[in-house]
């Protein structure tokens, strides 16, 4: 695909989220900011399955209120596309994949299809952190499944 069909893709997600708003009562929430230029990110997330299973569990439904930039609402946009059915350890892959793109510049043999239009941020250094910002969010999500604070 070319540059010009990526860039129509974010601007697309920018101009139109999907999976926007808050879900409640929701089994998971994150919320994070970036102090460098102020965007702020709810993660909210109902999970399926028994809470046995963990971080295999199955995202049922994920949604993001976002007040950022354009680049963090594409990326939280283009998030909440991908990881709606997956259970929360893919989804916690696809944002290692995410991470690992955006460090080394370099897409996986098959990149999810969510990953391409983001890798042109990579031009702008600065902007790397809005775009990663949805899914640091799910990260902490994760976390709080397979590294539960202790009650008491």
């Amino acid at each position: 695909m070319s540059e010009s069909l990526y860039r129509d893709i974010l601007k697309d997600h920018m101009h139109h989220q999907r999976f926007a708003g808050r879900l409640e009562p929701a089994d998971l929430k994150a919320v994070v900011h970036n102090p460098l230029c102020g965007d702020e990110l709810e993660l909210t997330i109902v999970l399926g399955g028994d809470p046995s299973e963990g971080a295999q569990r199955p995202i049922q439904e994920a949604r993001n209120q976002v007040r950022a930039c354009s680049i963090c609402v594409a990326s939280a946009s283009l998030m909440g596309e991908s990881i709606q059915g997956l259970s929360l350890e893919e989804a916690n892959n696809l944002g290692t994949t995410f991470r690992e793109a955006m460090e080394t510049g370099e897409l996986p043999d098959s990149p999810p299809e969510f990953l391409p239009p983001l890798m042109a941020i990579r031009k702008h250094k600065s902007r790397i952190r809005c775009a990663a910002l949805a899914w640091n969010a799910l990260e902490e999500c994760t976390q709080q499944v397979t590294n539960p604070k202790s009650e008491g």
